[in-house]
């Protein structure tokens, strides 16, 4: 039986892997080429759907690629012990890539908060994200 949770989540999946939603406008990235991340990070930077099950959260893509794949993002919950919000999808990262995206996300949910609702700008995320040694690349844009 399928729980509303899953209901839930199966849906916004459906809804940001249709191409015609322009899910793209909605999100920012964090890409793996200009992070010290084991794969793509997409976060919400205008809090339009950061809230899914109750829960804030961010999607990563399930595979190493450096292109986009909107088909291959999941959500992960934004809080001290992060959680994969789907059970039924493939994963092509290893036990530790996942470790470290959950550690990412721990480490810098206030930041990952507060870009949503604009309480601090992009210089300021990426700052963070530096000085916690996640992010290598220097520049403003997501």
């Amino acid at each position: 039986m399928i729980t509303e949770r899953e209901k839930e989540v199966k849906g916004f999946l459906e809804y940001i892997r249709e191409p015609s939603n322009e899910f793209y406008e909605m999100v920012s990235h964090i890409f793996k080429k200009q992070s010290n991340l084991p794969a793509n990070i997409y976060i919400d930077d205008y809090d339009r759907w950061i809230n899914l099950c109750g829960k804030k959260i961010v999607l990563f893509q399930t595979n190493n690629k450096e292109e986009t794949e909107y088909d291959k993002m999941i959500p992960m919950s934004i809080e001290n012990k992060p959680e994969i919000l789907v059970k039924d999808e493939k994963i092509d990262l290893t036990l530790s890539e996942i470790d470290e995206i959950k550690r990412f996300v721990s480490e810098c949910k206030k930041p990952l908060v507060q870009i949503g609702k604009g309480k601090i700008d992009y210089e300021d995320f990426y700052d963070i994200l530096r000085e916690k040694g996640f992010y290598k690349s220097k520049g403003k844009r997501l």
